[in-house]
């Protein structure tokens, strides 16, 4: 990652953010943060709030002029628009006066003379198939014609309201109280003008079928001069514009400024320097001063994340939840591909349950390649993405489910197979539920594995930000850990400690206390004595309490095991032989332990990579990197 510095006249601000924004890949760095290092020279570069304004009002009036029409725009294909260096106020005026040419008007005109003479029609209530219609012929400008139909319209309708054709209660008071004063028979009169009032709508649908014929005509007029799939286009044209504009007024208020002059800096990748140097020359003529450098000792740039496969989305999504990795930094999703899954065995260890989390993660994959994830919510979708999460757990959970000897349970219908021995530490070929020493023994081996990838991943990571007086400090760390692990080993455990000082003092010293002042001297000359002191008392503390936390993998894999027992119990199984009758309980616990259980150990799992092992590399502090694009 490099980061660019520009020096541009505010005259060709509008056009530099514009070509930048086209390549889609420099990340603006917000210079107001930075406001202090300039005092007295700049100062931040104020965006006229009546040109973000302007394109507010603009969007607003096109988004009216699609309804209008009928159009939905996410509908219409996208449009490519070619770069200008024009201002924004120039871009906005050219878009408002071709807002103003377009027809928008005329076609909402029609549509509503339309509606409206339907309206009338169907109050009228006549039979518009026996009507005649007449030949429509003008050589009138539309815009007249349309005055025209607009007035006789108007004319009908109110004729037809006062008349009481269109309501009929109007008509029935008025001819009452005209017998009233008359003394006639009121049958008689509703009998003698009900001849009159057919007649009379019979001449105002005429009429009105004329003025519709008339208005389909204008509107087929329009169409022939602008059509409307060419007002559709030009108006996305134009809401694309107006977008793209705004997002470039938005962006530099990020920017600051002398008097004629605009200065601004960029993250941009390494790769896109060069395209990124050119255009901006290119959108400025030339006038233009830019340099590039790598980011300063110590400064966050930030992190583009390689593409991962898909079977890995799940995992990057439960690295990004605790925290962005930093640039440099070894990105931990592809290890805690293998290493999640293979904690969550250990603490899941079942063969038959293993089973259902294959056969349940290979229908969400299924699924998710037939559903749109965006359409999805966010449960569905993360379930749905976590398909191949699920398979790889319940090969895990097969795979200890073996050497544990479990099968919905410690059933006996499977025996422990043995890995092998490490001293005292045993690799399967045991029930956790009748040795939980040799499990607690196994899970602090895992637990030192682990914390052991750990520091060898911030040794790494040391290196890679030229940390050098800092990189030897996980390998001591590294000698801490696993020399207090042979010495535990060793002497037999924390119940043999008063030995450790005594038969195993040069033992003591050697793998515990020298490396503890190793961290302290190499600390406290890369960040001073305090520091030193500090952190060394840290990883002491660290090195004890973290190890000693994966003895939650026996804790937890000998609740799942009770868990199991208890329904094998019930169910009356006895050394692998499964009764018929035993079937639906054990299928009610199965379910049970894999929804309850599932999810403890799951956030177990989880816990322990984001406490215990990411402490000893991963921060989570990084930058995404986020460029400036047209949305």
């Amino acid at each position: 990652m490099r980061k660019l510095k520009v020096i541009i006249f505010e005259d060709d601000v509008d056009a530099v953010v514009r070509s930048l924004g086209e390549a889609g890949t420099v990340q603006f760095i917000d210079m107001r943060e930075k406001l202090e290092e300039w005092k007295g020279v700049l100062v931040p570069h104020v965006v006229s709030t009546e040109a973000l304004t302007k394109c507010s009002d603009l969007l607003s009036k096109i988004e009216v002029s699609f309804g209008k029409l009928g159009l939905k725009p996410e509908e219409l294909p996208s449009v490519e628009i070619p770069i200008t260096k024009e201002s924004i106020e120039e871009v906005l005026a050219r878009v408002e006066r071709k807002l103003a040419e377009l027809p928008v008007e005329k076609f909402t005109k029609c549509s509503a003379l339309i509606s409206r003479i339907d309206q009338l029609i169907e109050a009228l209530g006549v039979e518009t198939e026996e009507l005649e219609i007449e030949e429509v012929t003008w050589k009138k400008p539309v815009e007249d014609v349309l005055v025209e139909i607009e007035n006789e319209l108007s004319e009908i309708e109110k004729k037809a309201e006062t008349t009481g054709l269109t309501n009929r209660q109007v008509l029935v008071d008025r001819i009452k109280t005209l017998a009233v004063r008359e003394e006639i028979n009121v049958g008689r009169k509703l009998a003698e003008l009900r001849k009159i009032v057919i007649e009379s709508e019979r001449f105002f649908a005429e009429r009105l079928l004329n003025l519709k014929k008339n208005v389909e005509m204008a509107r087929a007029s329009i169409e022939e001069e602008t059509k409307l799939g060419d007002i559709s286009e030009d108006l996305l044209t134009l809401r694309e514009i107006v977008g793209k504009e705004k997002q470039i007024a938005e962006v530099q208020e990020k920017f600051v400024r002398s008097t004629k002059t605009i200065y601004f800096e960029a993250w941009v990748p390494e790769s896109n320097v060069k395209e990124a140097i050119e255009r901006v020359k290119k959108a400025t003529d030339g006038n233009s001063i830019v340099t590039d450098e790598p980011p300063a000792r110590d400064e966050k740039a930030p992190t583009i994340l390689k593409s991962c496969p898909s079977y890995m989305t799940a995992f990057e999504k439960l690295v990004c939840a605790f925290g962005y990795p930093c640039s440099g930094d070894v990105n931990p999703i592809r290890v805690l591909a293998i290493t999640f899954p293979i904690l969550f065995g250990i603490m899941f260890a079942d063969v038959g349950q293993g089973a259902i989390f294959i056969v349940i993660g290979a229908i969400l994959a299924f699924l998710r390649r037939r559903v749109k994830l965006e359409e999805a919510g966010d449960i569905t979708r993360y379930l749905l993405i976590s398909g191949e999460m699920f398979i790889l757990m319940g090969i895990s959970a097969i795979f200890f489910g073996f050497i544990f000897g479990e099968f919905f349970g410690p059933s006996g219908f499977i025996h422990p197979i043995s890995l092998g021995r490490i001293g005292p530490f045993y690799i399967g070929g045991f029930e956790p539920t009748q040795e939980p020493m040799k499990m607690l023994r196994f899970a602090i081996l895992v637990g030192a594995v682990h914390l052991s990838l750990g520091l060898i991943l911030r040794f790494i990571n040391e290196i890679r930000h030229h940390h050098y007086k800092l990189a030897p400090v996980p390998i001591y760390w590294l000698w801490l850990l696993l020399g207090s692990l042979f010495l535990w080993a060793y002497w037999g455990g924390i119940s043999n400690i008063t030995r450790w000082f005594a038969e195993g003092s040069l033992m003591l010293a050697g793998l515990v206390i020298l490396p503890l002042l190793l961290i302290l001297v190499f600390t406290g000359i890369a960040e001073g004595f305090m520091e030193g002191v500090g952190f060394s008392v840290e990883v002491f503390a660290e090195t004890l309490s973290h190890t000693m936390s994966y003895g939650r993998l026996m804790a937890l894999g000998l609740i799942h095991s009770a868990m199991n027992y208890l329904f094998l119990v019930l169910g009356g199984v006895e050394h692998g032989h499964f009764p018929l009758g035993s079937i639906p309980l054990i299928a009610i616990g199965t379910i049970l332990v894999m929804i309850i259980e599932g999810l403890v150990v799951f956030v177990h799992t989880l816990r322990l990579h984001w406490v215990e092992w990411f402490s000893k590399f991963h921060t989570g502090e990084g930058i995404p990197f986020k460029p400036f694009k047209y949305t």
